[in-house]
């Protein structure tokens, strides 16, 4: 967010981090980092909810960046940035921001220089706005070649990128919902201009949105935010709220997923489970490191699970605070910064880097069942195993209306294991003589733990990139090579 007055003294504010900004120097500035830098390019600020009261700030922005931002030079000219930028800046117009001349002119050349710098060689989201941007161009300006590359690319890249069950194939909530609503706005364009776009490309765009919904739905928490598996956390994708309203207006019926009803959801294609009891719901991560060829937003959290008891989180992933390169960011990716099991202090994929995964897990069975009104989640993987020559790892959760057991089975050798369980800042947590007590706003959370090694460990929980908030995380030591703990709630 800017500002509404182009000053020297305009302030903006990115993912937790605001500057007074000194331009042209901070086009530029990576200072603190270049995904801030990144986000002061794409205009966003272009489709507030209030943009129709900031016509004549945004159009001030627009001239200055125009000015400042010479074509080929710096950030704002990398093909990422442009693929925001320009729909943004065509989608304000088309609500109504009133462009002149020169505003069309600038847009036509940073779209004519995306043609001809496609991140072909990073594949996934990058490409696919990529490919948006130019459907967007294309149409606007009415140039074929942009349309012929944009419909080519995307009559591949939808299918390749959307698995079966709807989850866009980087497997990360987060970039889904992204993903989501640029089908969305590429369907409303092609609803507006019938006649530009191919019925081909409309049609597939079609098929695919509806189960976009189901899975962004089904790995939301209760509160409509997304669970944070691999890179995700809220406040960069719009809310399911608002892209469900955007859904509605189109013409889409939303999916319904009933939590208070006990239900096991095995949604194999992208490997996450659902299980759903009483108001509660479970979300459980028993799928492979994916894609193969572009794992840089993957974590070594295989079998972790993320908890919701109403509508409050209670076991949470610790989240992503940056990008980039760093400590902080390579431990966020780690096996230890997630409700899962760590062995002999190693990933059960080997993340390094900032993007990178070298050896992965890979899931060796699943299930998912009701039995007897008891919801059971069961995977197993081979990280340990194929990477160090340890043991495999199985987890099986039982979720019943007001207790949740976890029990984790290593098979093979190791010298030391451990379960974490990374508890919602928001939760009173106390762990005295082995009995842990968990108070949220409207329920009690126990678990009798005497006789383990049972520790409290202070930890930070980062729900948006640049933020960190205080919580604990129960750190249970195996004894032996099976752990079994009950969680058990009641109302308050």
């Amino acid at each position: 967010m800017y500002d509404e007055k182009v000053t020297p003294q305009m302030v903006a504010t990115f993912l937790g981090f605001t500057k007074q900004l000194d331009l042209p120097a901070d086009w530029n500035d990576e200072s603190h980092s270049k995904l801030w830098v990144y986000n002061l390019h794409y205009f966003e600020d272009l489709l507030t909810v209030n943009a129709a009261a900031k016509y004549d700030f945004h159009i001030e922005l627009l001239n200055r960046w125009a000015a400042d931002n010479p074509v080929g030079y710096g950030n704002g000219w990398e093909p990422y940035p442009i693929s925001l930028r320009v729909p943004n800046i065509l989608k304000a117009w088309l609500a109504g921001l009133p462009l002149q001349k020169q505003h069309f002119k600038n847009v036509f050349e940073q779209a004519s220089f995306l043609s001809n710098d496609l991140e072909k060689h990073l594949l996934g989201n990058h490409y696919f706005v990529n490919l948006k941007a130019l459907l967007f161009a294309g149409v606007i300006f009415n140039n074929t070649r942009w349309l012929k590359l944009a419909v080519k690319g995307l009559m591949s890249e939808i299918p390749e990128q959307t698995l079966e069950d709807g989850a866009n194939f980087e497997l990360t909530p987060m970039y889904h919902s992204l993903i989501l609503v640029d089908m969305l706005d590429m369907y409303n364009l092609s609803k507006a201009y019938p006649k530009q776009v191919p019925e081909e490309l409309t049609n597939i765009i079609e098929v695919y949105i509806p189960k976009m919904l189901n899975f962004m739905q089904l790995v939301a928490h209760n509160d409509q935010g997304v669970s944070f598996f691999n890179d995700s956390v809220d406040g960069i994708a719009p809310s399911q709220a608002r892209i469900n309203a955007y859904a509605l207006a189109l013409g889409f019926a939303l999916p319904e997923l009933d939590i208070q009803q006990v239900n096991a959801i095995d949604s194999r294609a992208s490997g996450y489970m659902v299980a759903t009891h009483s108001g509660n719901k479970l979300i459980f991560d028993a799928g492979n490191v994916g894609p193969d060829y572009i794992p840089g937003h993957a974590h070594a959290d295989t079998l972790a699970f993320e908890l919701s008891i109403g509508s409050e989180r209670v076991f949470v992933n610790t989240g992503t605070s940056q990008y980039g390169l760093g400590a902080q960011r390579l431990k966020e990716r780690k096996t230890l910064s997630h409700n899962t099991v760590e062995v002999d202090g190693l990933d059960s994929s080997q993340v390094w880097s900032g993007f990178r995964v070298a050896q992965r897990a890979r899931i060796t069975s699943a299930s998912a069942s009701v039995m007897c009104n008891t919801v059971q989640l069961k995977a197993s993987h081979n990280g340990y195993y194929k990477i160090y020559g340890g043991p495999h790892h199985q987890r099986s959760m039982f979720l019943e209306a007001s207790s949740l057991r976890v029990k984790d089975e290593l098979n093979g050798r190791f010298t030391q294991a451990k379960a974490r369980f990374y508890l919602h800042p928001s939760l009173v947590v106390t762990l005295i003589n082995g009995n842990l007590r968990v108070v949220g706003k409207r329920f009690e959370l126990l678990a009798d733990l005497t006789g383990r090694q049972a520790i409290l460990v202070k930890s930070n929980w980062h729900p948006g990139f640049g933020i960190s908030k205080q919580n604990n995380c129960l750190e249970v030591t195996f004894s032996n090579p099976n752990n079994l703990i009950e969680f058990t709630w009641n109302a308050l």
